[in-house]
């Protein structure tokens, strides 16, 4: 789903409910993945802990300077590989509930950074 930025800003998380997240204007009832631009699909796959660089080759393919990972609603250890994995090619992993994730990620695109955000609901 694409986005039409408006007056040139980038699209920002909006809302944060236990079930749905809005992001832009639209709400969002499924685990997904987002860009500063749209929203790349639903993330069907594990949570933080058993994610492997593997399952991230579709997102990486965008080159995000960092990956934000929103675990839901308890922060989850990363599994450790996938760390090393994404610090050889220079990406960032940052691993918290979904909540902080919203907000670093937003703060992040404020910045004119490219993150890319996993946002487990």
């Amino acid at each position: 789903m694409k986005f039409i930025k408006d007056q040139g800003s980038d699209i920002t998380i909006r809302q944060i409910e236990s079930n749905r997240l809005k992001i832009g204007n639209e709400f969002i009832d499924y685990s997904c993945v987002v860009t500063s631009e749209e929203i790349l699909g639903k993330w069907i796959k594990k949570n933080a802990d058993i994610t492997t660089y593997d399952d991230l080759k579709f997102i990486l393919k965008k080159k995000p300077d960092i990956l934000i990972f929103g675990t839901g609603k308890k922060a989850i250890i990363p599994n450790r590989n996938l760390v090393f994995d994404l610090a050889k090619k220079n990406i960032g992993l940052e691993v918290m509930t979904t909540a902080a994730a919203c907000r670093t990620f937003n703060i992040l695109i404020s910045e004119d950074r490219s993150p890319i955000a996993i946002l487990i609901i």
